[in-house]
């Protein structure tokens, strides 16, 4: 909260400078309109706190902040009941109506203008020749003869000012918006203070450059490029609005597209509507996306890193692939000669693995052999030593035929030798 106090505090300082430089050009009434637009909101805010019962925040510079932006883009010749009723509308329906400070969707003072220049484009979107030290009448309608903005001519190819009548603001148009050396002086200050968000500057101003130079609507080259940055109050709403953190979306790739969007709504607008301030209605446009580019930016996010994950698997399956894939897959890339080498040496490779195996084969039956010859040799054995040992009444019985023939004839042999 503190920080965000001293980022108005030091806005407010930055277009002191323009109010400084309004009343170089305008006289006292570019100072009047000034102090009637931050009086109008200043006490407008206060009421609308005092309505919702709320103790009114005398250190918040936001009111100062936007009634000082409003009196810079309107011309100086612009009656000051036209800048009471929009400092009043800019306080009241564009700012609490929505719910204050805590819920702003866009810039009130963007509406505020946006809406006094629709209901009064006679009074608003006429201006008065800057003369330096130059004053204007103090009355509310100026006698003087107003005429079209810088811009409108520039888009009409009527323009004959100088380059450095273009450097310093000497031009017909919003009295705070047209010196491009004070805004550029600021916007690098705002920069360097971290008041404003990088993204957003940046490719704003880039994308506004190339659209210009590459689809010009009137000059074309440097000319081209020189009138995107100092007409249709463009570095003015950058820097002091579109910039304005209360309004731009929080992630860094929405913040690009949202510096995008603008700078293409602010061209689009220009070229095919003829719309002077066109910055200003790009802007309202953009600040309803605010919140839905940083949706868009979280699902982007999202499918980026499931990509990313996506192919870092497959780079490492393919990798491990290469690295450990098997003999066979190699020869793939070989010549096929060296194939055919390479064949035959697995082929003999195989073979001698193949006789390995026979010869273990056989070893094995032989050795099982053995081993069966050896249990049937003790088999053998165990059944001769059994018989052996048998008992004579398990012999086989003789024949009782033999038996007698043989006692025949040892009767025969005994009588002879008797």
């Amino acid at each position: 909260m503190k920080s965000e106090r001293q980022r108005f505090w030091r806005t407010v300082a930055y277009m002191t400078a323009l109010n400084i430089l309004a009343y170089y050009y305008y006289g006292v009434r570019a100072i009047i309109i000034t102090l009637i637009s931050v009086g109008v909101s200043l006490l407008t805010e206060y009421l609308c706190v005092a309505a919702m019962k709320k103790k009114f925040n005398w250190s918040d510079s936001s009111p100062i902040m936007s009634g000082m932006i409003l009196a810079l883009l309107m011309p100086a010749s612009v009656p000051y009941r036209v800048v009471v009723v929009a400092a009043a509308m800019m306080s009241s329906v564009f700012k609490y109506a929505f719910g204050g400070n805590s819920n702003i969707i866009f810039s009130p003072a963007a509406a505020a203008y946006a809406f006094s220049a629709l209901a009064w484009p006679n009074y608003v979107l006429r201006y008065p020749t800057p003369q330096p030290f130059g004053s204007l009448s103090l009355a509310s309608d100026v006698p003087q003869i107003l005429g079209r903005s810088f811009t409108y001519a520039v888009d009409n190819s009527l323009s004959s000012s100088s380059n450095l009548d273009i450097f310093w603001g000497k031009l017909s148009g919003p009295m705070g918006t047209s010196c491009v050396f004070v805004i550029a002086i600021c916007t690098i200050a705002l920069y360097f203070f971290k008041d404003i968000e990088p993204p957003v500057l940046f490719s704003a101003i880039a994308a506004n450059l190339l659209l210009f130079v590459l689809f010009p609507i009137s000059a074309t080259g440097w000319q081209a490029a020189l009138y995107s940055m100092t007409t249709g109050s463009f570095m003015f709403v950058l820097t002091f609005m579109a910039c304005d953190m209360r309004f731009t979306p929080k992630r860094s790739f929405a913040q690009i597209l949202y510096g995008s969007g603008f700078a293409l709504s602010s061209y689009l607008l220009r070229r095919f509507c003829g719309f002077e301030n066109s910055a200003v209605f790009a802007l309202l446009i953009v600040c309803l996306f605010a919140a839905e580019l940083d949706r868009l930016d979280v699902r982007l996010s999202e499918a980026l890193a499931w990509i990313g994950n996506s192919a870092a698997s497959g780079i490492r399956n393919l990798w491990i692939y290469s690295r450990f894939k098997n003999y066979k897959e190699d020869t793939i890339t070989y010549p096929a000669k060296q194939q055919k080498k390479m064949k035959n040496k697995r082929s003999g490779v195989i073979s001698t693995k193949s006789s390995a195996k026979k010869d273990d084969n056989t070893d094995s039956e032989s050795n099982a052999a053995k081993a069966d010859g050896g249990e049937l040799f003790d088999n053998a054995s165990d059944s001769e030593t059994y018989r052996t040992n048998e008992p004579a009444s398990d012999a086989p019985e003789t024949d009782p035929s033999g038996s007698d023939e043989n006692d025949k004839g040892q009767n025969k042999k005994s009588t002879a030798d008797s």
